[in-house]
Parts: structure tokens; sequence; C-alpha cells
């Protein structure tokens, strides 16, 4: 870096940037400062990192109607779904409708045919369609409690290896949306979310307690600290019924016999339908693949009850809090694409993707793009957050087949969907090893935890633009392409020699869309510690730049100093941008590159197409 530089940027780029952004946030002049981005410990919250905010720059539901204010805000940012509130809330009902059993069915309603109370407890299910757990509380039962435990273990905790948020600003922001909508939609089918602040094992014994519930019903997790929260549950209801005194109950149902049952439900292919037995689930993806493809078929969504009320009494019913309440700090999305959480948002964007613009039908070859909000189905927050079956997307996919058409790109679709399923099951195949340093395989390697590279990583400071326009998007947005995770992911792990587990952990923090399986699935596969036997697959960021970003407009967007370049320099600055802090492993960085190592990478990075996957991007 050399002094002449503002922030580690040229000064002559910097100081253009800087009166034009001025321009842009006071355009009457009268303020007298500029609020500079500052490098805050990340360790212990989010920030957005090197942007300051634009007037209009943040807009919960984008408006129907467009005007000169908003203008700015559309080149800026992207609302995912691109619907209002209103719009969204349509969307919704109708979808619910197609799916609600009728009033004359056996099944329908409440109490028909259970008796006593039943609890829901939703955790990374919070959605009415396709929710079995719900389903089968509202057919067992004479009334139904649902029930959300805000867990400080998830909100107000940190990463088990490197003490990053457990849960960042972003993520947290989207999941308060999605318990929102969910109660919301539940009091339109006439019951309501119960929240409660505090850990399940404590909560739920309680409430069992106090209303006599027969059966706590939930969906069953598979990764090691979700499965212990359930041995807890487990336990501690077991203990609460030996405690009850003998004799008659005052409830319904005696507390004696309140047990929690567990039911899959996060997949598109059911468990208890694979064509093996878990111990002997392939570790090739492609095994896999082609055994469910041929042997196993997806369910049915489970229907709605046409109503679910009335509920137990209750006095308060809890609100959902605000990110203040649960120990945030707001994080607005003033660039990029802001998520909008909840079961409505999802099937309004999965209506958007595949009906209002006709997307599916490209999608292979969108796949692999990295700006904008349509290049991929950007399903993945809402599939984490459990606010959007995986089967649902199936059957919205075989419709699309019948009444539009069915190509490539409607199967890749599904393709990745399988991904997501062969991560989740792996997770119960290799259980903890999945977050060791050595990965499923045991591989013994060598690895850095140097600080210092690992933030010029994190915070998008390396001097490789494609590198730190991926590292801002997921700072500023929570997300980021499934191309540019590969790509970060193979710097980091290859070309900076760092541990796997800090690049991780550091998406567990960041990502809308995290789940462990996935997340930790793919980083110990980008490591070369998963089970894949192909090792050493290397990404050769010219090679990536080039093809993917042939013009610079992705660089470009989130390196606004870089736009005044020529379109062939901007992944190629030079001394125009901050110094790169490692050189490659392979190759040098310029845009003719021809150096034989960088050949030799690329061929060991042809067949990169399966590397993070599941993410239903």
């Amino acid at each position: 870096m050399t002094t002449s530089s503002v922030f580690g940027r040229p000064l002559s780029l910097s100081l253009s940037l800087i009166l034009r952004k001025i321009k842009l946030v006071y355009p009457s002049s009268t303020q007298s400062h500029l609020l500079f981005p500052s490098s805050t410990n990340l360790y212990t919250q989010l920030s957005i990192i090197m942007t300051t905010p634009l007037k209009h720059s943040y807009f919960p539901f984008r408006s129907s109607s467009s005007s000169s204010s908003t203008a700015l805000y559309d080149e800026d940012q992207d609302q995912v779904p691109a619907n209002t509130s209103h719009q969204m809330d349509q969307i919704a009902e109708r979808t619910f409708l197609n799916y609600k059993i009728s009033k004359h069915d056996h099944t329908s309603g409440s109490g028909s045919g259970g008796m006593g109370i039943a609890i829901v407890w939703f955790r990374n299910d919070l959605r009415v369609l396709d929710n079995e757990a719900l389903f089968t509380a509202s057919i067992s039962s004479q009334k139904v409690l649902p029930l959300y435990c805000l867990d400080p273990r998830i909100f107000n905790s940190t990463t088990h290896y490197f003490g990053f948020p457990k849960t960042g600003a972003l993520r947290a922001q989207f999941l308060i949306e999605c318990l929102v909508d969910l109660k919301k939609n539940l009091i339109k089918l006439g019951l309501n979310l119960l929240i409660r602040h505090g850990k399940p094992e404590e909560i739920i014994p309680n409430l069992v307690k106090e209303f006599g519930a027969h059966t706590v019903f939930a969906h069953k997790e598979t990764c090691s600290e979700e499965v212990n929260v359930e041995r807890l549950v487990s336990i501690c209801l077991q203990k609460m019924a030996l405690a009850s005194p003998a004799g008659p109950s005052t409830h319904p149902t005696s507390t004696n016999s309140a047990k929690l049952q567990l039911i899959w439900g996060a997949t598109m292919y059911h468990i208890d339908d694979l064509p093996f037995n878990i111990s002997c689930f392939p570790d090739v993806y492609t095994q896999f693949r082609k055994s469910v493809e041929s042997k196993s078929k997806v369910r049915g969504c489970i229907k709605i009850p046409s109503s679910l009320g009335p509920p137990p009494s209750i006095g308060d019913w809890g609100h959902v809090p605000s990110l203040d309440q649960l120990g945030f700090h707001e994080q607005k999305v003033n660039k990029g694409m802001r998520f909008v959480g909840g079961e409505s948002a999802a099937l309004s964007r999965v209506n958007e993707y595949f009906w209002k613009k006709d997307l599916l039908r490209i999608y292979k070859e969108t796949r692999n793009g990295m700006l904008g909000p349509d290049y991929s189905t950007k399903f993945s927050p809402w599939l984490a957050s459990g606010s959007l079956s995986p089967r649902f997307i199936y059957e919205e996919v075989r419709r699309y087949e019948k009444e539009r058409q069915s190509n490539d790109s409607t199967y890749w679709v599904l393709f990745e969907l399988i991904w997501r399923d062969y991560f989740r099951f792996l997770s119960i195949k290799y259980g903890n090893s999945l977050f060791h340093l050595g990965g499923p395989r045991k591989v013994k390697s060598s690895w850095s935890q140097n600080q210092l590279l690992f933030e010029a990583w994190r915070d998008g400071r390396t001097g490789y633009p494609l590198i730190d326009a991926n590292m801002k998007e997921l700072a500023i947005t929570g997300f980021v392409s499934n191309r540019g995770r590969q790509i970060v992911c193979s710097f980091l792990v290859r070309d900076m020699g760092i541990d796997w587990r800090m690049g991780a952990e550091w998406f567990e923090a960041c990502l809308l869309d995290y789940d462990p399986c996935s997340n930790y699935g793919n980083w110990t596969y980008g490591a070369g510690v998963g089970n894949d036997p192909r090792e050493d697959r290397y990404f050769s960021i010219p090679k990536q730049a080039q093809t993917y970003d042939s013009e610079g407009k992705y660089v470009a967007y989130w390196l606004p100093e870089l736009e005044a370049l020529p379109k062939e320099k901007r992944h190629f600055p030079g001394d125009l941008y901050i110094k790169q802090i490692v050189p490659l492993k392979y190759g040098n960085y310029h845009k003719n590159n021809s150096n034989k190592d960088s050949d030799i990478a690329e061929r060991n990075t042809r067949s990169q197409g399966r590397k993070f996957k599941g993410y239903q991007r």
C-alpha cells in the first residue's frame, strides 16, 4: 500500500468516490461530515463493511408504484421476493387454499378423534404447509398449543472453536420475520404462537405440567447440538413424570404419560423411504442420487386442516422480540439483496421465480451467476429456517413440467435438493466428525490460524477483487452465490492455508441460509477432508474471474473504487488496488495468465460444479 491512499484505497479513486457519494447521500450539501466505516470487533458483532448508507437506504417492502425517490433504491438493492407485504399474503393464502383439507374430510380440524392437549414445538420448521408435526398434533388432540423457544444458545452464544457470533444480526432479523409470519398464519388458522424466552428443556416441561399436555410434537434434527436439546427435553419430561404424585389428574390427560414425539420433515426424500440403512449410506453423492431416484418416491405435501383452533386459554402469548430485545444492533441491508423472512415470502418467491418470471426453464444456464436476484432460485434462506418445504418445491417443479416444459433446468433444481438431502443424511452417519479438523476421513493436515490473514479474508481486504467482493456481499447481505462460496473457500484453504473451520464458523455466523449439515458438509469437501475421494481441488481466481465475471460488473458493484477502471482491469487492477496479502498457489494474478501451474490448477477445477451444494441457490 502506498502512502497516497485512503483506507487502503488509491487516493485518486477514493476522492472521486467520496465526492460522488456526498452528492448521493447529502444532495443539499448541508451536512459537514461523512460517516466512514470503522473496523469493529467482528468476533462479538457483525458490521456492515466498507459502505456508507445512502438516502432512501432501507425499504421494508418495495412499493408497487415507482417514483424518483425509489429509483436509487432499485439500483442499489433488490428485495427478494419483489412483492409488497399484501401481495405476499395473497399468494400464501391462495397456496394454503390449494392444500387445505375439506371440512367434510374425517381428518380435518382439531379434535377429530383426539383428546387432551398437544404441544407443537417449532424449531427449524417455521411453516404451516407440509408440517407433519403440526398436522399430527391436530388430529391426535382436542387442542393444539404451538410454541417457539428463543433459546439463548442460538441467539446469544458463540461458535464452538473460534468464538464468532452463533447467529449474526442479519439472520436474527430474518428469523424474527419468519416468526412474525408464522404467528400471523397460525392465527388465521384459529391458533396462535406462544413465544417464550429460555431453554426448551426448562420451558416445555413447565407447559406440559400447566396444561396437562400428553405429547410434545417436534421435527427431528441430526447434528449434536440440536440432538442434545432433544435429549434434554426428553429427560426432563421423564423426570417430571416420575416426580408426579399418584392419584387422579386435574387435567384431561395425566402428565405421567407426556412424551416427546420427533417427526422427520427436513428433506425431500423421507428417511424411512431410503433404499438403505444410514449405516450403509453411500459416501459418494452420485451413488446416493442414483439410488434414491430409481428406488424411492417423494411423499406428497402434508395438507392443512381447514381449522386448527381454538387453542388452549392463555393470558399472555408473548410477542416476537425486536433485534434490540435479543441483544443485537440493527444492520440494515442497503445494497445487494434483502431477503424477507417467513413462509409467505417463501411461497411468493417460488411463485415469482417459477411462474411469474418463468426463470425455472433457464436455471441450469444461469445458476453460476453472482449478481442480482434472478440468476438462481434463492430458496436457501427459507429452506434453512424451514419456512419452505423441499417437497413443496418438488411438487411445483412437477407442476411446471406438466403445464409448461420439462428440461435440464427443471431437473437441476431437484438435483440440488438431492444434494441438500445428501448432506442431511450424511450428518447422521458421520456425526461430529463433520466439525473436526480432519473431517470424516480423519485427514492429517497442517493448518494455519494466522489471525491477520483470516481477518483480511473475513473483511474483504485480500487484494484480490473477486475474493473481496464476495466477502463484502456476505457481510452486508448475509448471502453469497454458490460460485462465490466455492471461490472464497478455495482461496482460504488453498492459497492462505488457513484452518477451514475458521471459514466454516464465519459462514455459520453470517449466512441467512446457514444449516449445519450443508455448511460443514460443504466446507469439509472444500478443504479436502470430506468423504469425497477427490482431494486438493483448486479454484484459479484468474480463470474464475474470466469465466464468471468477465466484464468485472460484480466486483465493481461491491468494490465501487474499481468502477472507474476499464472492464479488463477490474479484476487485475495492479497498484490501483490494495496489495495482495498472499501470492496465489498456482500462477500469478494477471489477465493473460499462461503459467503452467495455473493450467494444471484449472484441469483440477473442471469438475468443481459439485461443491457447496445443498443450498438450493
